[in-house]
């Protein structure tokens, strides 16, 4: 009999077949039932043979195989047995409890990473014995792609872009509740506003089928919103309406919306969904309006964005005493102050007492973990900043950024070993997921060289599609040209980054200067970060940091010519700092 058995559902045939041609073609022997599971009216002799003879045991889950009563049973009489089990994501889906106590503690892995199947099943003692001839199993995700375009401002004064960007981040946030859809992330839409190319290029690349498209007009207290579903494979709007009223109007227009777009895509909304999408922060227009403005402000993470953001947020509070979001926004808003420019611990006392407050109104809103895990980080309680980061995974488990914001956690507070299982737990439930694919690889050590390696060269493609449509993002230019160093492309990794020299952002500049740190050329590194504060980057903690030299550093700068100019601007930067207060 076969070493692998899968377990499936008869919806997931198509994956399931294409994932025994892959296995096969790469050396190792597997038993499928071909009817599928859902067609077998008993258990027959066949299926019992299989599973005892079996070595390992794939169980592919998605929304139809968890429920199926059939595949539950196959899982539990795998783990009666003591077989090894390898459980493969189709999409994220939470375990129902049948399935909780079989699947404990086992790591699952997506099926659109071969190499991650192939290395598994190496783990659990079937190596193969060739490379796949397939070597990337195919999107497999069922649901139906979506992105909401940038809205555009078409107010007659042109300084409504804050509601027009807010009005596109609720709707995606609404709809990215409906399991149904595969909604594309507030960032992207955010860098669509620089993509210059066509929309049906865009489409393929992406890998998204559906677009929602809108325009705003804003006059005082009188709004128009217009919004139109395309359907970018034929070229049709699925349909297009106009909705006309006042500030006090917005919540049942946006929920309108939301229920057009899920009409159109001919999607079934179970009754959390619906709960869901009718949901609202607040029920003052006024506060809402407050609080769209501020996330504009927070938006642009600088000092004086911070700044406005809190002003305005404070406002908001006003209005409605138990509005949670608010609350928490004014958290991170002055968390990210302390952090990058004013290390005023009133700071953290006030964003405290904020989050215990979301805490007490809106114990559901998990996301407000992250700025409390910041808080008692850069306070000194690692104990407590771990266990709320942790918290933030467990209340909300299949969120991507939750496991994000562990990783990130254990990054910044010197744990970057630990980072990595919450880093790769996050790329599992979102693989095309930027920051998550920089961080993954970073994290790795030089214990840790072959891992790092893997994951830059899981990353670079991601990357590569991303700068192919957004070529001048400088930001991500500079992580590629390090994914390139750490997937072990050395020298081109240095061509890149000798590409960059002429970068304009000051961030940019100071994580090329890292880069060129990294590649051993101390003139360049150096160079780079005169550059960066020349362009106005001022964190002087970061500049001291990176410009002292420490073991095991590939270059020291300390020896260059440039080094003491380098530190006199250093050093100026901090007496203006303190000049001004």
């Amino acid at each position: 009999m076969a070493d692998i058995f899968i377990s499936y559902s008869r919806q997931d045939s198509e994956q399931a077949n294409l994932l025994t041609e892959l296995l096969t073609s790469a050396g190792l022997s597997v038993w499928i039932d071909r009817s599928g599971i859902e067609a077998a009216t008993s258990w027959s002799e066949e299926i019992v043979d299989a599973l005892d003879s079996c070595k390992a045991f794939i169980v592919m889950l998605s929304p139809a195989s968890v429920a199926s009563h059939n595949v539950v049973k196959e899982v539990s009489l795998a783990s009666e047995k003591r077989k090894k089990i390898l459980p493969l994501d189709l999409e994220p889906v939470e375990l129902p409890k049948n399935m909780q106590y079989a699947l404990a503690g086992i790591q699952r892995a997506p099926m659109t990473n071969i190499d991650a199947v192939i290395r598994a099943l190496g783990k659990l003692g079937l190596e193969a014995t060739q490379a796949p001839s397939i070597q990337l199993v195919k999107e497999t995700d069922a649901r139906k792609s979506l992105m909401i375009l940038p809205f555009e401002d078409m107010s007659p004064t042109g300084d409504n872009g804050w509601f027009a960007d807010g009005l596109a981040s609720e709707l995606i946030s609404a709809l990215s509740n409906v399991k149904a859809l595969r909604v594309a992330d507030p960032q992207a839409t955010k860098e669509f506003k620089s993509y210059k190319g066509q929309l049906p290029i865009y489409a393929k690349e992406m890998s998204i089928r559906y677009f929602v498209q809108g325009d705003v007009r804003k006059f005082g207290d009188n709004i128009k919103i217009t919004t139109r579903l395309l359907d970018v494979e034929t070229g049709d709007f699925l349909w297009q309406d106009v909705h006309k009223g006042t500030m006090n109007d917005i919540f049942e227009i946006q929920e309108t919306v939301a229920l057009n777009v899920v009409e159109g895509l001919k999607v079934h909304l179970a009754s959390d969904e619906k709960k869901k999408l009718a949901e609202r922060g607040t029920e003052n227009a006024e506060a809402y309006e407050l609080y769209m403005k501020a996330s504009e402000y927070y938006s642009r993470q600088t000092k004086d964005g911070f700044q406005l953001a809190v002003q305005l947020l404070i406002e908001a509070i006003k209005l409605d005493t138990g509005y949670a979001e608010a609350y928490r926004l004014q958290a991170l808003a002055l968390t990210n102050l302390y952090r990058v420019f004013d290390s005023n611990s009133s700071l953290l006392d006030e964003a405290e007492v904020l989050c215990n407050q979301v805490l007490r109104l809106r114990p559901d809103l998990f996301s407000v973990y992250l700025p409390l895990s910041m808080i008692h980080l850069f306070r000194g309680r690692t104990v407590e900043a771990e266990e709320a980061a942790t918290e933030f995974t467990r209340k909300d488990p299949l969120n991507f950024y939750s496991h994000f914001a562990l990783g990130f956690f254990y990054g910044i507070s010197g744990q970057s070993a630990k980072a990595i299982a919450p880093f790769e737990e996050s790329a599992r439930l979102k693989p095309d997921n930027l920051s998550t694919l920089f961080n993954l690889p970073l994290s790795c050590g030089e214990d840790q060289r072959e891992k790092r390696e893997h994951w830059a060269k899981v990353a670079l493609p991601y990357f590569e599609r991303h700068l192919k449509l957004h070529p001048d993002d400088e930001h991500n230019l500079v992580r590629h040209a390090e994914l390139l160093f750490m997937a072990d492309k050395t020298q081109a990794a240095r061509a890149a980054a000798l590409r960059l020299r002429s970068l304009k952002d000051c961030t940019s500049l100071f994580d090329l200067a890292g880069v060129f740190a990294v590649l051993g050329d101390a003139s360049e590194s150096l160079e780079a970060y005169r550059k960066a504060m020349e362009a106005g980057y001022k964190n002087t903690r970061n500049l001291r940091s990176n410009l002292l030299d420490k073991p095991g550093d590939p270059v020291m700068l300390a020896d260059e010519p440039g080094y003491e100019e380098v530190m006199r601007m250093v050093e100026q930067i901090e007496q203006e700092a303190k000049a001004n207060g």
